[in-house]
């Protein structure tokens, strides 16, 4: 039974409503183009759908096979005039209890309780089979390492077609806490500020766009507001590395940071309300400098790391036992290798039961031994932290043999207030190159207070505003080796989206997917 559905309240009680039939939840990206949406529903089998409204009706009627033998609408006035489509307020009968508890009552934990279908960033999506007893495991091991009780409060704004967002939601049920679904990403820092969550979960992209955000007031606020701004992150950084190392903080630093905290620290936590206890980043690398930035200012962002394949957390650092630039440490029951080329290995009861339909599939990513080969490069410390460096595939080797982990080097560039997204190139070429988003935000504030047109296309071209970007690039390149300095680069004269098919709905960038749209561009930088 497909989920096709923002996040909210209805796709929480859809998904435990199929759990408690015993059926099979197959939960699909609301971002998806209509052919994925087709492609999920058919190598599913989806029997029946869950839609919000209209515009997924429609799609789902459009793409799926004669199997599919029942829509639910989330909203009632969706439901039209095909007799195969019911709004969710027409189901529940009370008389059915014992039904659904027979049912509930026949559920092992071997059984399979979702298909996921990976977003990946190349190929088409296949579908990850997980059982009630890895997410069972899953949640217990969260709860054993993350101090949640049902005192906390979460935002969810996560899609729920992520496993993360997913094992969050489920665990609320485990541990008690309360759930607040956010309207939408848009309205995110509004709802952060109205809600207060005590914890939430997000994708390092909201995180780099707080910390632009900062950086960019505090520089258009005069030259007496911004040096003001860097002496409060420096007190707070050095603060936050004296707690960390357990250091004795003295009563200049005491004082200072008093100060710091009152004129400029506190704004940054107003962001997240008064009742943060921490936050969590996943799905994507989060830059180590942007994590001590948060720290500096009073934000604990916890970052953690793990695949669909995994059930989501594998690993992750808690409020007592921190690392930055890590993910953390396992989670109970997990088991770590590292291969001889770098690549992380994991192994335990929360890993897949292998791809649905795709047996060959399934026996590349499992081994004899019963590991699971993640495709990302890391390195394990004496203490058992796991640092993320790159993915496997995403691995550029130069023309001269040298090897770059590129999402690295991306994540530096896109602490820029002036960029969106940055994509590293340069695989058996001479050097590297960037292909940059600007961020529409920032760059078309700057356009309307310089008598500049705001659109991407003429901003793209702006030699202004590139010298602007060129300052940010050259000092991430002053950071670098030689070899992994960005030689030219391009801003390009649009978005990357997933709609337009450059990023996955976990907004990871299809490299191969921008690399072919941006062939001639790529040819005349490296003319160049």
């Amino acid at each position: 039974m497909a989920i096709f559905a923002q996040t909210r309240e209805e796709w929480a009680i859809a998904d435990l409503a199929i759990a408690l039939a015993g059926a099979v939840s197959v939960p699909v990206y609301p971002t998806l183009t209509a052919e994925q949406v087709g492609h999920v529903l058919v190598d599913s089998g989806a029997r029946a759908a869950f839609v919000e409204g209209a515009e997924q009706r429609d799609v789902v009627l459009a793409e799926s096979r004669a199997d599919l033998v029942r829509i639910v609408v989330f909203d009632a006035a969706a439901v039209g005039g095909d007799p195969r489509v019911v709004s969710l307020g027409e189901l529940g009968r009370p008389e059915r209890a014992a039904d659904v508890a027979a049912r509930e009552a026949q559920v092992r934990p071997g059984d399979l309780a979702t298909i996921i279908y990976t977003s990946g960033t190349s190929g088409q999506a296949k579908g990850v089979m997980l059982t009630h007893g890895a997410l069972a495991h899953e949640i217990e091991a969260l709860g054993s390492v993350l101090p949640l009780t049902a005192r906390d409060e979460q935002l969810l704004f996560l899609p729920l077609a992520h496993v993360l967002g997913r094992v969050l939601l489920l665990a609320a049920l485990e541990v008690g806490y309360a759930t607040a679904f956010a309207r939408s990403l848009a309205h995110v820092l509004d709802d952060l500020a109205e809600v207060e969550p005590t914890f939430f979960a997000s994708v390092p992209r909201l995180y780099e766009k707080i910390h632009a955000v900062a950086v960019d007031n505090a520089s258009s606020e005069g030259p007496v507001k911004e040096r003001l701004y860097r002496w409060a992150i420096r007190v707070g950084a050095e603060r936050s590395a004296a707690a960390r190392s357990g250091g004795w903080v003295g009563p200049r630093l005491a004082v200072a940071h008093r100060y710091a905290d009152q004129l400029v620290l506190s704004k940054v936590r107003a962001r997240f309300g008064r009742r943060l206890r921490f936050a969590i980043s996943g799905g994507a690398p989060l830059a180590r400098e942007l994590a001590e930035w948060f720290h500096a200012c009073g934000v604990l962002v916890l970052e953690g790391y793990g695949l669909t394949e995994t059930c989501a957390a594998t690993h992750v650092n808690r409020p007592g036992a921190f690392r930055f630039g890590t993910v953390g440490q396992p989670v109970p029951g997990v088991e770590v290798a590292i291969a001889a080329d770098g690549e992380v290995l994991l192994r335990g009861p929360t890993i897949m039961r292998g791809y649905f339909g795709q047996p060959d599939a399934t026996a590349d990513a499992l081994d004899a031994q019963g590991y699971l080969h993640s495709g990302d490069i890391g390195r394990v410390d004496a203490d058992g932290f796991l640092a993320i460096t790159d993915r496997k595939k995403d691995m550029i080797v130069t023309a001269g043999g040298k090897n770059v982990a590129p999402q690295n080097l991306e994540a530096m560039l896109q602490k820029s207030p002036w960029i969106e997204q940055a994509v590293i190139l340069g695989d058996g070429r001479k050097h590297l190159v960037a292909l940059i988003a600007l961020d529409v935000a920032a760059a078309t504030r700057w356009a309307r207070e310089h008598g500049r047109p705001d659109d991407l296309a003429s901003l793209s071209h702006d030699p202004e505003l590139r010298a602007l970007v060129e300052i940010d690039v050259d000092a991430v390149n002053r950071k670098l080796a030689k070899f992994e300095a960005i030689k030219h680069f391009a801003i390009l004269d649009r978005e990357l989206t997933i709609e337009g098919g450059e990023l996955t709905p976990t907004h990871k960038v299809r490299r191969k997917v921008v690399e072919a749209r941006c062939a001639s561009l790529l040819d005349s930088l490296y003319a160049g």
